[in-house]
């Protein structure tokens, strides 16, 4: 299989062509990404949504990551596909009933620290049937939802996009 016509779910298996596999991230730099994600969770957990989306979007991207940043989009959303499990591990540790919200921080926050453009969406379910149900969250990467259903954005009207600012256009 070619890398255009390479399935989504690829990132779960070994690389199949060495030449197209991301870079693997270097030891500080993923150090740094863990200790920023474990800090927003902090935040989030002391001071809620209000006290841990401004620590998002002032991130500033860890030394060595100018390499990561500069990836096509295709080899990025790899990379970001296979950091979704670091990130989720800080979150299990530090908020074990943790619900989107602090699953999608957790992601843009460790991508962010990586030098990539990941933002948290913030949207309102179109139908209503449940009030308190009716809101959800997920981390995107160049358009592409990366911690849930790639269809989610179909029924949901987004609110809000937050990202770091120091990372670049997330388009």
């Amino acid at each position: 299989m070619s890398a255009a016509t390479t399935p989504d779910w690829e990132f779960f298996l070994t690389d199949l062509d060495p030449a197209t596999a991301p870079p693997r991230v270097p030891v500080p730099l993923r150090a740094y990404a863990l200790a920023h994600t474990a800090r927003a969770l902090w935040l989030y957990r002391r001071r809620g949504w209000a006290g841990a989306h401004p620590y998002l979007r002032h991130l500033r991207p860890g030394p060595g990551a100018a390499a990561l940043a500069a990836l096509p989009a295709g080899t990025a959303l790899r990379l970001a596909r296979r950091e979704v499990f670091a990130s989720q591990l800080v979150h299990r540790a530090l908020l074990p009933d943790g619900l989107c919200l602090p699953r999608s921080l957790a992601l843009a926050t460790h991508l962010s620290a990586l030098g990539l453009p990941a933002q948290v969406t913030i949207a309102r379910l179109r139908t209503v049937a449940m009030p308190k149900n009716s809101f959800h969250s997920w981390t995107e990467l160049y358009g592409t939802v990366l911690n849930d259903n790639p269809d989610v954005q179909l029924g949901y009207t987004v609110l809000q996009r937050v990202a770091s600012e120091a990372s670049g256009p997330a388009a």
